[in-house]
Parts: C-alpha cells; structure tokens; sequence
C-alpha cells in the first residue's frame, strides 16, 4: 500500500508524488544538505506550524521525520527539540542539536547519541554540517551575541570558536572533503557588499570568495559533493560555478530569478527554483538545469510561497535521478513533493 498521493503537474504533465498533508507546514531539508540517506530509501522532512509571518525563513525547525520513498510512510525520528539536522555527504547518518548538545542520529537504527555541546548560551544560526573527516562546523551566535565558526570533533565531544565576527555569519557549509575549509556568508536578509567568504582553519584566516563589484547581487550556495567547486546565484539571472580556491567561475546558465541551486552527486545536473523574491513578481517553478550545456527545461509548478520557509528548495536523490522539493499552497501549507527524473526527457 502507498502512502503518497500523485497528480498531474498543471503546467508540464509530469506525474508528481506528493508525501504529506494537512495544514501544517511540510518542508525538505535544505539545498545545502543531503536529503536521503545513502541508499535513497528515505528522506527527511521537518513539520512545524506556521507562525503567519511574511519574513519567514528557513530555520530546520520543528519534528524530524523520515519518509519511505518507495511506500510513502512517514515515522517521527526527532521532536522539535532537536534542531539544524543534515545528512552526512558519504555515511548514513545524521547531525543536530538539543538545545546546545550536538546529537549524531544513526539512520540505520534511529538511534539518538550524544557527541558533545556548543558554546553555552548560544544557537546555531543554520544547519550543522559535516566532513568526510566526521568534523562538525556550524554559524553560531554566541551568548555575548559576537557570531562565530564552531568546530566540534566528535571524536573528543569538544568544541572550538575558530573565527568570530561582528557581521551575522551564515550559511556556513565546511567542505564535504576538507574540514579545513569552511564557507560562509555574511547575512544581511538581502544583498551584501561582500557576501561569501572563506575561512582556513590551518591558518585562522577568512578571505572574500567571489570578489564582488558595486551592484553585484550573490546568493544562495552550495558545495560540490566532491568539494572541488562552490555553485551559486548571481541575481537576477546567472547560476554560477566556481572552484574551490575561488580563482576560476563561470556561468552554468541563464534564467530570470533562478535561486536555491540543487547538484548532482556527480556535478552534472542541477536543480533550482524560480520564484517570486523581494519585490519581483515570478511565476513558481522547478528547473533542471544541464551543467555542462546550460539547457534547462521545467519540471513542475507550485503556488506561491508566503514566506521564506515555504520555499521551494529542489534538491537531488544521492542516484540522481529524483528531485524533491516543498510544494507551497495558497491555503498557507507545505507539503513535500517529488519527481521520478525517469519520465523526463533531460534537456
């Protein structure tokens, strides 16, 4: 028996599996996170009640399920006091917090253990992530409000302010194959004169990624699987790729209001969303994008999202060959969704 509803996407006729239901809020992990475990039999979603505002953003919150893709059944993994969770990029298991305790969450068994803790006094201000090294960094601000880069080796439990700063830092991502390079963002709710950054941990020194000029608009990053490669928007129309370094970039395609970029494991493909953002009207759509020809061709349509938490947020299975995203309703719910890639001729 199947869980999982399907439909006819209204605009490209592609069959769609929807997961959820209800009123509450739905949504996927993260782009910058793995969302099914190794063997893609599951996925993860969070649920939370809306809280009504415009100003929203994704914040990884709420109760943790997993679901079956195959058979659609949901089981509840993690309440909401666990927070930030995100998938290991080459093990089966998972990262979060309880309060300031980081939490490894074994797939396998569901089970629950205790790595060590942050920083007392603060919160994350994103997702935990992890290298192939086991290393957990996260954003982090601190009891005295100062923000900062927090590393904790689950090895010892212990945990380590490595860069602090006055700018809210964000977005952080350590790379998936050196725990010595982590990148961030400074976070601003918009544009930023500089926003991405790296920080090398050997050396205890941050530097611009992606030197920006007057007018330049970045957003929305994620690292390569292999962490040879950093993927990105240039508003209002480039989705971008550049090395590791930051001394090679170029642009992938172009398409108006592209944001929330998804990679294949392999770097070939890649996902995004369109959608309407910060005063420019769009309609809202799922793109999957050819990375070494730049053709792009939509796969589905959603209503539109009411605040940032309900955005779309496409991302690939670890085969490549399924794309979830969050389904936004114009009655206020989120409910997650998914294309079999199988029945899409790949532009």
């Amino acid at each position: 028996m199947r869980n999982f509803t399907t439909y006819r996407d209204s605009v490209t006729g592609y069959e769609i599996r929807q997961y959820t239901q209800g009123q509450e809020r739905n949504t996927k992990l993260y782009f910058t996170t793995e969302n099914f475990t190794t063997d893609d039999r599951y996925f993860f979603f969070n649920q939370q009640i809306p809280s009504g505002l415009k100003n929203e953003v994704y914040q990884g919150t709420g109760d943790l399920y997993k679901a079956e893709v195959e058979s659609g059944e949901l089981k509840l993994v993690a309440g909401s006091e666990y927070s930030g969770f995100a998938m290991d990029r080459f093990e089966n298991y998972g990262v979060m917090t309880k309060g300031n305790v980081v939490c490894r969450y074994e797939c396998d068994s569901d089970k629950i253990i205790e790595l060590g803790a942050l920083p007392a006094g603060g919160h994350i201000t994103g997702h935990l992530t992890t290298s192939k090294s086991g290393m957990i960094v996260c954003s982090y601000k601190q009891k005295n409000c100062i923000y900062a880069l927090v590393t904790l080796d689950p090895q010892t439990g212990k945990s380590e302010v490595v860069y602090q700063s006055d700018y809210n830092l964000g977005h952080a991502q350590v790379c998936p194959t050196d725990e010595n390079t982590i990148f961030f963002i400074h976070e601003t709710g918009g544009d930023a004169l500089q926003r991405m950054w790296l920080f090398d941990v050997t050396t205890s020194t941050a530097r611009p990624y992606y030197v920006e000029s007057e007018g330049d608009w970045i957003t929305h990053e994620v690292w390569t699987a292999d962490g040879e490669n950093i993927v990105f928007m240039k508003l209002p129309s480039y989705l971008m790729m550049g090395t590791k370094d930051g001394q090679n970039f170029r642009i992938i395609t172009k398409e108006d209001q592209l944001l929330h970029p998804g990679v294949s494991r392999d770097s070939k493909w890649l996902c995004a969303d369109r959608i309407g953002y910060l005063g420019v009207e769009s309609p809202n759509l799922v793109y999957l994008v050819n990375g070494e020809t730049g053709n792009s061709l939509v796969l589905a349509n959603t209503d539109t999202p009411r605040s940032g938490a309900d955005h779309l947020h496409p991302s690939f299975n670890r085969k490549g060959d399924m794309i979830l995203f969050n389904r936004p309703f114009d009655n206020g719910s989120t409910q997650v969704c998914l294309i079999d890639l199988n029945q899409v001729e790949r532009p």
